[in-house]
């Protein structure tokens, strides 16, 4: 990602945000029950896909209203940036293998700290008590965002700046391929020398011709 292109904001809004489908592994109803038990504003975001209305309509929409759980649907562009950059916090009460977390990288970009279910790709964005904290559950969630004080915005967009921007990850594929080239080079060399060893192993020995030996003939005496 370009960092760049997220707009950085020390100074947050009273809520925190979620973003994501409209699934039970996402967690929307545990970041309710989190963001319930601490007692502040959420923003739900993102689109209720097909086969998820049942979902929705059972664990997010009796919560909704217009102060303390409100669903904005599904979001982009500018006003993604926004709510991402205003937000005291983003969650992520996942519970499965996510493999990668774009959203977590981008409210990082923008200095928003993430307070993530210790899931897959989580524990390798989410830097405890640096960037954000990394919580088992929603009591541990909502304890974390009693904590946010303790985040340095600047320190949120610099963790991704550090790994995630396009410089980063450029020179990080480079290090990578020039380390696979110099193995494949190191290998190939052992391989040469290994086959030359085992041509001189099985080579037949070269005989060396015995020196001829000239014989004087028989001497006749004449008497």
């Amino acid at each position: 990602m370009d960092v760049s292109d997220w707009p950085f904001r020390a100074r947050k809004e009273d809520y925190v945000l979620w973003v994501g489908r409209m699934t039970a592994e996402k967690g929307p109803h545990r970041a309710i029950s989190a963001a319930r038990a601490a007692g502040v504003r959420l923003m739900l975001a993102g689109p209720v896909q097909p086969g998820q209305e049942e979902f929705f309509r059972r664990e997010v929409a009796p919560f909704v209203d217009p102060y303390s759980v409100r669903y904005v649907g599904e979001i982009g562009g500018e006003r993604k940036k926004a709510l991402f950059s205003r937000a005291r916090a983003l969650l992520m009460p996942i519970r499965w293998e996510e493999p990668f977390g774009m959203v977590m990288v981008e409210a990082l970009a923008c200095g928003t700290p993430v307070i993530a279910f210790p899931e897959g790709a989580a524990v390798d964005i989410v830097q405890d008590g640096y960037n954000g904290y990394l919580a088992h559950d929603e009591e541990a969630m909502a304890a974390a965002v009693g904590r946010l004080d303790q985040i340095d915005p600047a320190a949120c967009r610099r963790s991704v700046a550090g790994r995630f921007d396009l410089d980063a990850v450029a020179a990080g594929y480079e290090r990578v391929y020039r380390r696979a080239v110099s193995s494949r080079r190191a290998a190939s060399a052992q391989d040469l020398l290994g086959r030359l060893s085992l041509l001189d192993a099985v080579r037949p020995k070269r005989r060396h011709p015995q020196p001829l030996v000239r014989t004087s003939p028989p001497t006749t005496s004449t008497g």
